[in-house]
């Protein structure tokens, strides 16, 4: 790991959260990918920072707090 850059336990806890969010058994990458692109303007999670990947964790934790939607009847 290069210093400063996010962890390696970092970038699983951002994958398992992920998987989580989506209901996936194994992590989509290039979902992701995108996710943090669209979010965080960064081309890949290698590029995470140590400072950037709390914030990244935490807004994958407000998206699987948020109640699920009512499906409709």
């Amino acid at each position: 790991m290069a210093s400063g850059m996010a962890s390696f336990a970092q970038l699983e806890l951002i994958r398992e959260l992920w998987r989580e969010v989506h209901g996936q058994a194994v992590c989509n990458d290039a979902g992701l990918t995108g996710w943090i692109r669209k979010w965080f303007k960064l081309e890949h999670m290698r590029f995470l920072t140590a400072a950037d990947a709390p914030k990244v964790i935490a807004a994958l934790k407000a998206i699987k707090a948020r109640p699920a939607k009512a499906k409709a009847a």
